[in-house]
């Protein structure tokens, strides 16, 4: 092969390694309510989690173990839906002036924390270590406003969105992919999608039947994700 063959050869390899690295999935993704009452700005602004899982089985490379945080502060918990890795630990933290008594749904490993109100000597902080992918809740025993949901996922590629907001996951192998998509109140969608490069933004629509008036019809892929408590190991610190 001549000098020249092997230049095209490799600015071949070089446009295809450019092509599979800057692979793309990207989107919107919108919440429809279905119901017969109306929805507060409080409703309508809940965050929309994205994740992105590889399509064929293979295991996303998992990262290192990220310590999450949730504050306690004015009685509830901020912020009160968040999206894990698996084993990533979830550290609650008190703001408050009371003290408040933290309790979980989980059949492994229930939480169970009292934390000591702000500025006192007690303990004012717990860890709990979710390591099974599912859905755990978060209860105070002395404040019914105080509730937190926690959604754990076996990948790293995480998006928290606001509705109607743009999501991208870039440097992505092109073929196909899956997307969890899940919103406080509506029901959990898992959709195929495809990385290329330069994609438009594919829209979403999640449905939630607790209020509002959706104008659309409930998607027929749409999918309830049953509540799975997973939590192991909880101490305080």
């Amino acid at each position: 092969m001549s000098p020249q063959q092997w230049l095209l050869v490799l600015a071949a390899c070089i446009v295809t390694l450019s092509s599979a690295a800057a692979a793309e999935v990207t989107g919107t993704v919108s919440v429809e309510y279905h119901g017969l009452f109306k929805v507060n700005s409080s409703v309508r602004n809940s965050p929309i989690s994205v994740a992105l899982f590889p399509r064929d089985g293979q295991p996303a490379k998992l990262r290192a173990p990220l310590v999450q945080r949730i504050e306690i502060a004015e009685n509830r918990m901020r912020p009160a839906f968040l999206t894990i890795q698996t084993g990533d630990p979830v550290k609650f933290v008190n703001h408050d002036p009371v003290f408040h008594q933290l309790f979980s749904l989980s059949p492994w490993d229930p939480l169970s924390a009292q934390l000591a109100k702000a500025g006192s000597p007690g303990v004012t902080s717990a860890t709990m270590q979710l390591d099974q992918p599912g859905t755990t809740p978060v209860f105070c025993r002395t404040r019914n406003t105080s509730y937190a949901r926690i959604d754990v996922v076996d990948t790293p590629d995480l998006h928290a969105i606001q509705p109607g907001e743009q999501y991208g996951f870039a440097q992505l192998g092109p073929g196909r992919w899956r997307l969890r998509l899940a919103s406080p109140g509506a029901e959990t969608q898992w959709v195929d999608a495809m990385a290329l490069t330069a994609q438009p933004a594919r829209p979403f629509s999640l449905a939630s039947r607790g209020g509002g008036t959706g104008s659309v019809r409930l998607a027929g892929q749409t999918a309830v994700e049953a509540p799975v408590p997973a939590l192991s190991g909880s101490r305080q610190t």
